[in-house]
């Protein structure tokens, strides 16, 4: 263990007499403390308390990122480019050590880099909250739905196997030469309407939902949120009554509703319960509009299982774990490729970050309906003319829409701890992290991937000729 962190310490005064560990420090504070001066919010204090928190957050973590994969790729390659890592080699000491230590040098970088952005972050979030002169209800609104740690309910989805059979069963009827598309392609599209018909509600009729609540929440308050859209276009107030039952007590608040917009209300001072109903009354517009709610998140219910300072703290231990995976990658490429060609694949990682909530939703489709849809285009690519139908998609088309679909769904497989992220958007909603979570996180990104990935390294640093040139 002592070869370990000598190499680590070692590590550690190469980054600092370079001074790129002073330059991104610098970088950081300046990207938490003078970046959320300069982007203008929505002017309520709930977008100004998501933007103090997504923007510093989310520009750190990405130059973290960046760093972190940079210095990881020129750590070895960087060092066997200079011959530095000749003297290491002949020393005794295990090749496991070897890169173990260099990895916790970048940990520690990290570890202390992201301590400094948060301090800023929550320094800067508190002189805004104190500076301004917020309303006191306003101030006690964002305490309960944004600075808050609150588990997300969703509704208990309704049983529509007899209405999608049904509706089914009527189109194989009324549709001529049914039977040549498959039940794969259609029946999820007949789902959807049943759902999306079942979660909307006409004027002056209601919406009735049940939710399970948490057995020990922290406090005796529920949020609803919801965003609704109108079967009328453009942006119209409803009047509406959000009616909240539990036990044999019901609450009720009236309210104006605005279609396309996320809004929360919170009923507080409720008795314990395991159950709740709620019913959304729709009193209509002058224009008569239907309210349509997304079955999975269009109305909802948040619980308060925690405290912010709580989540906070497992917002961080989840950035820290994804930058000690971040890390392994990086000297795991700096180990089995020259530094350019290291270099050029972590910035095809990072490209493939950005893209990573389109690839995660085309992965999501289902195989049928991906290569159906994605094939259409080009059959329909050079059609103008809207009165003849188009042609069927050709086999060449079908062929590249599996092609893609398998790529897709290839990348978010091999890539999915690094694609399905939502720490930022969690803590800046309100949304309680567990710890659970968090165990989970922190055990594959940082202690079993970074294994595997160390013990593929070191095999390469045991069997690879490093007087030759490396792969290039």
């Amino acid at each position: 263990m002592s070869s370990t962190l000598a190499i680590t310490r070692q590590t550690l005064r190469g980054m600092l007499r370079s001074r790129v560990v002073l330059v991104l420090l610098g970088v950081l504070v300046i990207a938490a403390c003078w970046l959320p001066l300069t982007v203008r919010g929505d002017g309520t204090l709930t977008g100004m308390i998501r933007l103090q928190l997504t923007y510093p957050l989310g520009i750190g973590m990405f130059l973290l990122t960046l760093a972190t994969l940079w210095a990881g790729c020129s750590g070895i390659a960087g060092e066997a480019e200079t011959k530095t890592l000749h003297l290491l080699l002949v020393k005794p000491v295990g090749r496991f050590r070897i890169w173990l230590g260099k990895w916790f040098a970048l940990l520690l970088i990290n570890a202390v880099c992201l301590t400094i952005i948060a301090g800023a972050v929550g320094i800067g979030l508190q002189w805004q909250l104190r500076s301004r002169n917020f309303p006191a209800s306003a101030l006690d609104e964002a305490r309960a739905t944004t600075l808050a740690a609150l588990q997300t309910l969703p509704p208990v989805q309704p049983d529509i196997t007899a209405p999608v059979q049904q509706a089914y069963e009527q189109w194989l009827a009324q549709t001529p030469n049914a039977q040549e598309i498959p039940a794969s392609v259609i029946l999820p599209a007949i789902r959807r309407t049943v759902l999306a018909r079942a979660f909307s509600v006409p004027p002056n009729d209601a919406l009735t939902l049940h939710y399970p609540l948490a057995r020990h929440p922290t406090a005796p308050y529920l949020a609803v949120q919801w965003r609704g859209e109108s079967s009328v276009p453009g942006s119209v107030e409803i009047n509406a009554t959000v009616e909240l039952r539990i036990g044999h007590q019901t609450f009720k608040r009236p309210i104006r509703t605005i279609p396309g917009s996320l809004q929360t209300i919170v009923f507080e001072n409720l008795p314990a319960a395991d159950q709740a109903t709620l019913m959304f009354h729709n009193h209509g517009s002058h224009q008569n509009a239907t309210l349509f709610f997304d079955p999975t998140d269009g109305l909802l219910l948040r619980q308060p299982v925690g405290r912010f300072a709580t989540n906070y703290l497992h917002a961080l231990i989840q950035m820290f774990a994804r930058l000690a995976l971040f890390a392994a990658i990086g000297l795991t490429l700096g180990t089995f490729f020259s530094r350019p060609v290291a270099g050029f694949l972590a910035l095809v990682l990072v490209l493939i970050l950005q893209l990573s909530g389109f690839i995660t939703a085309a992965a999501q489709v289902d195989r049928a309906t991906f290569i159906e849809n994605v094939a259409q285009f080009g059959a329909t690519a050079h059609t103008h003319d809207d009165s003849h139908p188009a042609p069927a998609p050709t086999l060449a088309a079908r062929a590249t829409a599996a092609v893609l679909y398998y790529t897709y769904r290839g990348t978010w497989l091999a890539l999915r701890p690094l694609l399905t992220d939502r720490t930022l958007d969690d803590l800046s909603t309100g949304t309680h992290i567990p710890l659970r979570q968090v165990c989970k996180n922190l055990a594959q990104q940082a202690l079993l991937f970074p294994l595997i990935l160390g013990l593929l390294a070191t095999a390469v640093l045991k069997k690879r000729e490093w007087g030759q040139p490396a792969l290039t």
